[in-house]
């Protein structure tokens, strides 16, 4: 019996050091080789997101040509006198009411009178108007409205109103005079900035 004990002396230091071994390699391993395994995790995903960071900045770095290309085509676009400009909204509406009236008489319509309209926004344009009351026969109001629609800078008529005129009786020879009211418009480039 005392061999028996005695191997079972021996078989239970054997599972106890074999146990123990167990639990020091299972110490070992969730404190030191998980944590290095997460940290090694961690730098992966920060890896993996610098990169898509860098992948997107890349994308924007090959846009910039594209992006200069477009500047420089507004720019040009500012300069080639496609907007009304001057200092300041005033001006820019005196400026319009000179032109209108000039092209206007040019084109054979004769001029009553002309306002300045209230500045209108759209889209963040600001836009100048005025008000030109005309009479003039068919032919020149529609050379008038043509000169107008057709010159740069682009000037648009957003109202019209026509009646025939009561200048006295008209042999059946001359053309009708017509009486127009003009609604125009045209975007404003105030010091550089539409």
């Amino acid at each position: 019996m005392k061999a028996w004990l005695r191997a079972d002396a021996r078989l239970r230091r054997r599972v106890l050091f074999i146990l123990s071994n167990l639990a020091i390699l299972a110490l070992i391993t969730g404190g030191i080789a998980v944590p290095i395994q997460a940290v090694f995790a961690d730098r992966d995903a920060r890896i993996a997101d610098q990169s898509r960071r860098l992948a997107h900045l890349n994308a924007i770095v090959a846009q910039a040509s594209d992006i200069e290309s477009f500047v420089s085509d507004t720019n040009a676009q500012l300069q080639s006198g496609e907007f009304l400009s001057g200092v300041n909204e005033n001006v820019i509406g005196a400026d319009l009411q000179t032109k209108l009236k000039s092209m206007t008489e040019a084109a054979g319509a004769r001029s009553r009178s002309v306002q300045i309209l209230p500045v209108r926004s759209i889209d963040q344009v600001k836009y100048s108007g005025v008000r030109i009351d005309l009479t003039a026969p068919l032919p020149a109001l529609m050379r008038a409205v043509y000169a107008i629609e057709s010159s740069k800078p682009y000037l648009f008529i957003v109202a019209a109103s026509l009646k025939s005129s009561p200048l006295g009786l008209q042999s059946k020879v001359e053309e009708p005079v017509l009486q127009a009211q003009l609604d125009v418009y045209g975007a404003m480039l105030i010091g550089g900035q539409p």
